[in-house]
């Protein structure tokens, strides 16, 4: 389906749900996928139990917060949509750096 499709059909009303939403904060993402959908799990890096302090040795950990899974058609809507946001976003604040290092332990 071509843009100009897209932009003539209907749009469909968003409409909270009455049971509310899950807000949930991720900083570590694994995606995993089929024939037919694709399945991303969300995670928030942590202090890892068996080394909780910070310095040498220090490990962190990621722990799962959610899981979606969506069709391969709505993972090229979202694939559009988040590349639009990101040149949107990086336009004004600059280019993202995904390559940060961050230091082994805190002085």
């Amino acid at each position: 389906m071509s843009n100009t499709d897209q932009d003539q059909q209907p749009k469909l009303p968003w409409i909270k749900s009455p049971n509310g939403v899950i807000d949930i904060y991720t900083n570590s993402a694994h995606l995993t996928w089929s024939v037919d959908d694709v399945r991303i799990r969300l995670a928030q890096i942590i202090d890892n139990p068996e080394t909780p302090n910070p310095g040498r040795g220090f490990r962190g950990a990621q722990e799962e917060r959610a899981a979606v899974t969506f069709t391969w058609r709505v993972a090229k809507v979202l694939r559009d949509q988040l590349t639009k946001a990101i040149e949107a976003f990086e336009e004004v604040n600059g280019e993202i750096k995904v390559d940060v290092k961050l230091p082994d332990s805190i002085p």
